[in-house]
């Protein structure tokens, strides 16, 4: 079915290493999900509202930094579903 509508994305896909870096510190060095220790070459830099949706990389409210295991487990679930799905499994 095609329609007139379509998702309005930012131009930047990903968030620099900077950032990742300084969310990373004020996150203890942890995963945002499980709280496990992440290097910052093993930490991924996601998106709280995802970008495949629409959602903004400039915000740096989006930000959030997860281990590849989080965000591999993640994949497409919205970000706070999966931070309570880990929380119930603790």
């Amino acid at each position: 079915m095609k329609t007139n509508y379509y998702i309005i994305r930012d131009s930047k896909r990903k968030f620099d290493d900077k950032d990742k870096f300084i969310y990373l510190v004020k996150q203890d060095g942890r995963c945002d999900c499980c709280r496990e220790y992440v290097m910052l070459g093993d930490a991924i830099a996601g998106h709280v509202l995802s970008w495949a949706d629409g959602n903004e990389t400039e915000s740096k409210d989006n930000l959030v930094v997860l281990c590849e295991d989080c965000n591999t487990d993640q994949s497409d679930m919205a970000y706070e579903d999966y931070k309570e799905k880990i929380r119930r499994n603790k």
